[in-house]
């Protein structure tokens, strides 16, 4: 399929992840590049994911904010016999945050303040409408010419829903769920903000705090071991320690975290 809905001309492949893929295309009607979100095959036949991609474009439509990559269209096509959902998107030139860290390995504590601020001022806006992300990870920030963008809401959801999922996963990423979800409690704003933390971590170390080859065994780590400390003196070290509280009602607010990170990435010395 090289042309979709007749409008949008298909590119090449930007990113693919376990449940979608995001092709770069031209919109022929407005004469701008975009991005084009759409299931992998071998997902296409779940109605929960199909479910997943509109319900990811409307969250999207009702987010606007700088740090927020916008939703631009949604429509459905025919795809292997099979009704098939595709989301258009604001195309963000850079790479993204997970595949900064695996090219380049830790980055300089102020960017990473920088990255960190620019996606709590996303997830701020988000939680003001009544919203929790649920996936804050590096494969979700894209680093763009004019700052850090959070993508992909396809597992957001009203604060105090279920973390578990009719099929009795958890909704998220193994190696960024706070507490938690991994124990099957209700996701809220503060979930976000852990996960915020566990990137910040990230960004700092060059890689997630529990790494593993499998999901099963970043979740067993978890269990046995508890959040490491940041392996080196940093500003951030207390921001960080802030966020990963264990107790939710401990962690600062997302806008809390933005003004500190931000504080920090324009203080005058280490």
């Amino acid at each position: 399929m090289d042309l979709l809905a007749g409008r949008y001309r298909l590119g090449g492949a930007l990113g693919r992840g376990g449940m979608a893929e995001v092709r770069r295309a031209d919109d022929r009607v407005l004469g701008r590049p975009v991005a084009v979100k759409m299931l992998v095959p071998d997902r296409a036949g779940s109605g929960a994911h199909r479910a997943a991609v509109r319900r990811e474009a409307i969250t999207g439509a009702r987010l606007r904010h700088p740090n927020i990559a916008r939703v631009l269209d949604y429509g459905e096509t025919e795809r292997d016999g099979l009704r098939q959902p595709y989301l258009v998107m604001e195309l963000v030139p850079g790479p993204t945050l997970a595949e900064r860290i695996r090219a380049h390995g830790p980055m300089p504590w102020r960017e990473v303040a920088r990255t960190c601020a620019d996606v709590a001022r996303a997830l701020a806006a988000t939680h003001a409408r009544d919203l929790v992300h649920r996936d804050v990870k590096p494969g979700n920030i894209i680093l763009g010419p004019d700052g850090a963008k959070l993508v992909d809401f396809g597992f957001a959801a009203r604060p105090g829903g279920p973390s578990v999922g009719p099929d009795g996963r958890v909704w998220g990423t193994p190696a960024y769920l706070a507490p938690e979800q991994l124990y099957g409690r209700p996701a809220t704003a503060a979930t976000d903000v852990y996960a915020l933390g566990l990137v910040l971590h990230a960004g700092l170390t060059g890689g997630p705090a529990w790494p593993g080859p499998n999901p099963a065994e970043v979740v067993a780590a978890r269990v046995e071991q508890p959040v490491p400390v940041l392996p080196h003196p940093s500003r951030l070290a207390g921001l960080f320690e802030a966020a990963v509280a264990l107790e939710p009602e401990q962690r600062p607010t997302a806008e809390r975290f933005a003004y500190v990170a931000a504080a920090l990435s324009h203080s005058a010395s280490h």
